[in-house]
């Protein structure tokens, strides 16, 4: 049996966020800091090569210090959609809850980061969720899941989302001591054009069809 939830929804990210955030707008005060410290230097050293050599120093690391706050910054915005797409899941669980589902998030597993949903049905079923919240349509191509955007398809940068779930699963499985966990990847933005939505013996669906498909496997 699951343990009582110790984790809310989003949790995790929602965190790390924060932390990139708090990350990002300390870059961008010490950009501002070399910037006005490389001009006051500057005017010191106006008229020798040192100047010049100081103002091109300075400049050069002001603005790398802005443009990895940039990165942090949005880094920071993918954190909280995630954490969104997260609490947004969870609403939708609500009602298996009520038919006696057990419900665990962000359960930390040692290679994979952490599980972001792990559900346990009243028949014995383990199931354990990814949620993510990337837009486009999800295909499944030469074994790797892919998005589309018209005629244009892209690799997810997290890399191959396929294995990371079966990686989950297999964590949980022995945490668990569970028979078996199904693997999920759950997109609450986009579609998914997949036969029988199942790429590579995870399951791919939107957060609509999240319920329902749980219920079909359950069954």
């Amino acid at each position: 049996m699951l343990p009582p939830k110790k984790r809310q929804p989003g949790e995790y990210i929602r965190k790390l966020g924060e932390q990139r955030q708090q990350s990002a707008i300390l870059r961008y005060a010490l950009a501002g800091g070399v910037f006005v410290g490389t001009l006051f230097l500057v005017s010191i050293f106006s008229n020798s090569s040192v100047g010049i050599v100081l103002f091109l120093g300075g400049l050069t690391t002001s603005y790398y210090l802005y443009s990895n706050g940039q990165y942090l910054m949005k880094r920071a915005g993918d954190a909280q959609n995630g954490a969104k797409a997260e609490t947004q899941v969870a609403a939708l669980l609500l009602p298996l809850q009520r038919q006696g589902w057990q419900v665990e998030y962000n359960l930390r597993i040692r290679k994979w980061g952490d599980a972001d949903v792990v559900l346990y049905s009243p028949k014995g079923n383990w199931f354990v969720i990814d949620v993510k919240s990337h837009s486009g349509t999800k295909v499944y191509e030469s074994g790797r899941l892919r998005k589309c955007y018209g005629r244009n398809t892209y690799d997810f940068q997290e890399g191959d989302l396929i294995s990371k779930v079966k990686g989950q699963a297999s964590e949980v499985k022995s945490l668990k001591n569970a028979r078996w966990v199904t693997g999920m990847l759950c997109f609450t933005r986009g579609d998914v054009d997949i036969p029988g939505n199942n790429a590579g013996g995870v399951y791919v669906v939107t957060a609509n069809n999240l319920v329902n498909t749980l219920l079909q496997l359950d069954s």
